[in-house]
C-alpha cells in the first residue's frame, strides 16, 4: 500500500514523521511505501487544515491509498482538533488525522526523556515544546548542524524505543490502532472513494 503524510511544514517535520509512520507499518507487519507531501509545500497549520487544500491534495494524488494528516495540536488555540476532525469527515475512507500533543517534536523528545532533565508531564503539557525543549535539546547534543537540524539523528533509535513512545504519547498508540483498523477494512479490496477524486 501507499501512504502519504501531510505535515504542516515538511522542511523539518518529515524527519520525525516519516520514521514514525514507517516503524508503525513495520510493527503492524504491513508493507507500505511512505512518502511525505512536498508539493504543494505547506507552510503552517492553517494551510494543512484548510478544506480546499486537503481536497486538492487528495484529488491530485489518486495513487495514494491512505493520507495521514499529522500536525500539531498547539494547545488547540486555533481549534485544530475540530478542524482535523472536519477534514477526516470530508474524506472518511482516505484520510486519518493525528494531532501531536502539542507539537510533533514531542514525539522525538519522547525517545530522549531521560536526557531532558525536565519531568515528562511538563514537556507534554507545554504549548510550545519545540522552542522550550526540542531546540535546546538538539543544541546541547550538538546536532543542529545535522540533517533536519538534528531531527534525523534524534530519531535514529526509534525502533528500540517504540513501545515506550506509544506509552507516553497515547495519540500515536491511537493512530496505530486506527491505521490497523483501516488496513483491515480496506485490505484486498479496491481503493475506496469519497467523492473527491
Amino acid at each position: 500500500m501507499k501512504a502519504l503524510i501531510i505535515p504542516e511544514d515538511p522542511r523539518l517535520d518529515q524527519y520525525i514523521l516519516k520514521p514514525i509512520v514507517e516503524e508503525m507499518f513495520r510493527r503492524l507487519d504491513i508493507r507500505a511505501r511512505v512518502s511525505v507531501l512536498q508539493d504543494p509545500r505547506l507552510r503552517g497549520i492553517d494551510e494543512a487544515l484548510d478544506a480546499d487544500v486537503i481536497r486538492e491534495i487528495v484529488r491530485d494524488n489518486p495513487m495514494e491509498d491512505l493520507f495521514l494528516l499529522l500536525v500539531d495540536r498547539d494547545c488547540d488555540r486555533k481549534g485544530n482538533t475540530d478542524r482535523a476532525a472536519a477534514r477526516e469527515g470530508e474524506h472518511p475512507d482516505r484520510l486519518i488525522a493525528c494531532l501531536a500533543t502539542h507539537e510533533v517534536e514531542v514525539w522525538m523528545l519522547a525517545l530522549h526523556r531521560a536526557e531532558l532533565g525536565t519531568p515528562w508531564t511538563q514537556v507534554r503539557q507545554h504549548c510550545d515544546p519545540k522552542e522550550a525543549y526540542a531546540d535546546p535539546f538538539l543544541e546541547r547534543q550538538g546536532w543542529t548542524g545535522e540533517v533536519g537540524q538534528g531531527r534525523k539523528k534524534a530519531m535514529r533509535d526509534l525502533g528500540g524505543h517504540w513501545n515506550g513512545l506509544l506509552q507516553v504519547c497515547d495519540e500515536l498508540a491511537h493512530l496505530q490502532e486506527r491505521v490497523a483498523a483501516w488496513v483491515s477494512l480496506h485490505a484486498g479490496g479496491t481503493r475506496p472513494t469519497d467523492g473527491s477524486d
